[in-house]
């Protein structure tokens, strides 16, 4: 094959892919504008399959203390960094070898050594 048959192979396999790409965004663009349409429809078939299968029933009872987005999300934070403490802690465990019975994280801070380098 000449230079110029494999440029132009070349050229074709490119605009093919590119073209297959910008086809696929488009249908997915298409499909994107049509979800707003979609959810109401998709609600009213639910609100009337719950309608049909549930009856009436009587709304719980308020709590006494209302539950703002704050708290919502400090409670959330604090959920992650429990998750965060737990994790840590069970990888020191199996660093060390040891049960996590026996450890108390009392704080975190970050170190001035970067061990992972080494890694």
């Amino acid at each position: 094959m000449t230079y110029g048959e494999i440029l132009v192979k070349a050229l074709t396999n490119t605009l093919l892919g590119m073209g297959t790409v910008f086809l696929v965004l488009i249908f997915i663009a298409f499909l994107i504008s049509l979800l707003p349409g979609l959810t109401g429809l998709i609600e009213s078939i639910g609100k009337k399959k719950t309608a049909q299968t549930a009856p009436a029933e009587k709304p719980a009872a308020a709590s006494a203390v209302p539950v703002t987005p704050a708290a919502m999300e400090a409670e959330e934070e604090l959920i992650d960094d429990l998750e965060l403490v737990a994790v840590i802690t069970a990888a020191i465990a199996a660093s060390e070898g040891v049960p996590a019975d026996g450890f108390v994280v009392r704080s975190i801070r970050k170190s001035a050594q970067n061990r992972w380098k080494r890694a």
